[in-house]
């Protein structure tokens, strides 16, 4: 946006990752701890995360470390987590038949342990918060305490990251002309009729 324009992330909520939302706080820490001391997923030796008894019983069930369909995995916290790592974002791809069998992911999932924490229990729902622990095969451990999710009020997504969230869920569906297009009106939707913004969006010009 130009100067003195607010950033759209801090005008309301905005999910930034795509999976159920038990999972959004434990996602937040893993990506702040592999991003911030850029681990590999082939460092990765143990992930211990601490959680809601909700999110260690209901998303972290047996059936959960052995996903074989979307709506299996999106409510998985283990392979959230293993995608995480792997791939330092959870997108729709994240979700395709292909990645579902990526090898990447399976080796991490029985290096996930998910455990409920009665103090996160006291927490919530008021506060929903995650705490995650990643050591590495050479010994280093690091830990993250996350209360709120990225893309939420208080941890709003950067321009940057609204804008690769969009191009994700546009992959094959709008051309990269047309998702600068409408990126580019966006960021200028005061120069716009409401009509002629989603002319734009349905592919069929632009009308000032």
């Amino acid at each position: 946006p130009g100067p003195g324009k607010d950033s759209l992330s801090t005008v309301g909520s905005d999910r930034s990752v795509h999976a159920t939302a038990l999972t959004h706080e434990p996602i937040t820490a893993t990506l702040h701890i592999v991003q911030t001391h850029d681990i590999a997923a082939e460092e990765v030796a143990e992930v211990l995360v601490q959680t809601t008894t909700r999110g260690a019983d209901i998303l972290s069930d047996p059936s959960k470390y052995q996903p074989t369909t979307k709506e299996t995995a999106d409510h998985s916290l283990p392979y959230c987590i293993a995608v995480a790592i792997a791939d330092r974002a959870v997108l729709p791809s994240s979700f395709t038949e292909e990645k579902l069998k990526d090898p990447r992911i399976w080796a991490l999932l029985p290096k996930i342990k998910v455990v409920a924490d009665p103090e996160i229990d006291a927490l919530f729902p008021r506060v929903k918060r995650a705490i995650v622990t990643v050591t590495t095969t050479d010994g280093r451990r690091y830990t993250h305490q996350t209360d709120v999710a990225k893309g939420r009020p208080g941890n709003p997504m950067s321009d940057e990251e609204l804008i690769a969230k969009f191009r994700a869920n546009a992959e094959g569906v709008l051309s990269p002309e047309r998702q600068d297009q409408v990126i580019e009106a966006t960021w200028n939707l005061e120069q716009y009729t409401a009509a002629a913004y989603m002319q734009l969006l349905v592919g069929e010009g632009l009308e000032e």
